[in-house]
């Protein structure tokens, strides 16, 4: 039998110590590395403090000690460029959360892409008449000449929404100190062992949640009532409902009842005056 070589021993080693450290952990989460500036990620760090242990390592350590845990993230480290591993006893909602509300913001580079459109603001810039002029021009900024700095005269928007920056768009919003890119720890997937939560969950704010619960209960109530399906939200409504219709039917078949004597007393007295050509009922 070949002995192993030193570094394939140490990689079984970290594997190994690694799959441990994830089995005394309620929570596993995957953030993506590429492009995370260290100044953040240890801001982040500091931030978020014992309520997560993050974990460094070659990405194919990685995915074999969540393979080795049986860990349902395993094969997500796959889809992930640099993954950084986050173990913590903390709901990964809470921990998004808090990711959320201490975002920074970074000026966009040429070449990346906008996550949101991108708008110049109309209103005067720190730029004297010259050569910005026609940088302005060139990217389809109208501008004038305000008390002796150029002033731009509509909100423009200079990049939309998943278009790449070129230099020149780059290079003008870095001068107007313009920052429009999110810097945060990317949270790409988490899991509680049974369920794996990703991105687009993990970071819906708390209003987005309240309103997809309204406008859930807003459609399962009408849909509820539309079907007779009886709860205690609907039934005051269907009941309501069946009463307006058992009415309705009742006076269209001229039914006695004490609900239905005075409405057909008028429509009796309506049918009379009409019979005898008089627009009238006294």
């Amino acid at each position: 039998m070949m002995k192993k070589s030193k570094g394939a021993a140490r990689k079984e080693e970290s594997v190994n110590k690694i799959a441990k450290m994830i089995s005394k952990y309620k929570y596993i989460l995957l953030s993506e590395a590429s492009g995370l500036p260290s100044s953040t990620l240890e801001r982040m760090r500091k931030l978020l403090g014992e309520k997560v242990l993050f974990l460094y390592a070659q990405k194919v350590i990685i995915y074999k000690a969540l393979q080795k845990a049986n860990s349902n993230l395993a094969e997500k480290v796959k889809e992930i460029k640099i993954p950084l591993l986050l173990l913590s006893n903390t709901d990964p909602f809470e921990i998004a959360k808090i990711i959320r509300e201490n975002k920074e913001y970074s000026k966009i580079k040429a070449g990346q892409v906008a996550i949101e459109d991108i708008i110049l603001p109309a209103g005067p810039t720190p730029f004297p008449p010259g050569p910005m002029l026609s940088q302005f021009s060139s990217i389809g900024v109208k501008t004038k000449t305000e008390g002796g700095q150029i002033s731009i005269v509509n909100d423009t928007v200079v990049l939309k929404k998943g278009e790449k920056a070129d230099e020149k768009i780059a290079a003008i919003l870095s001068s107007m100190d313009i920052r429009p890119n999110e810097v945060m720890i990317n949270i790409v997937f988490a899991t509680d062992g049974k369920v794996v939560f990703p991105h687009e969950l993990l970071f819906r704010s708390t209003e987005d949640y309240i309103n997809d619960i309204k406008d859930s209960f807003s459609r399962a109530f009408y849909l509820s009532i539309g079907a007779g399906i009886l709860n205690r939200y609907s039934i005051i409504p269907i009941i309501k409902k069946l009463y307006i219709g058992v009415r309705f039917l009742s006076v269209n078949r001229n039914i006695i009842t004490k609900s239905t004597i005075k409405d057909l007393l008028l429509k009796a007295a309506s049918q009379a005056a009409a019979l005898s050509g008089s627009s009238e009922v006294k």
